[in-house]
């Protein structure tokens, strides 16, 4: 499996909290239990993942790889997206 760097893995979290912030979620107010209970992580085969706020899909990543299988970028679309945001 091929691991996320730093930078990708902080606008990931960027990204997610933008996200709850167009939902109306005051981040700032949210307790560790209530996000674990809320979010979600589902991790797919192809190493791509999506993340949902309890029944909300927030943030779906996959990865770009190249000849040998090494992820060479993550494509990150919102809910709103027709564009990915490349990382």
């Amino acid at each position: 499996m091929n691991r996320i760097s730093k930078e990708v893995a902080a606008r990931v979290e960027e990204l997610l909290r933008e996200q709850l912030e167009d939902l109306g979620v005051d981040i700032a107010k949210l307790e560790p239990h209530v996000i674990s209970e809320n979010m979600h992580c589902d991790m797919y085969p192809d190493e791509s993942m999506v993340y949902s706020w309890k029944e909300t899909q927030l943030l779906r990543i996959v990865p770009e790889k190249d000849e040998d299988g090494t992820v060479i970028r993550w494509r990150m679309f919102t809910k709103d997206d027709t564009d990915p945001v490349v990382h």
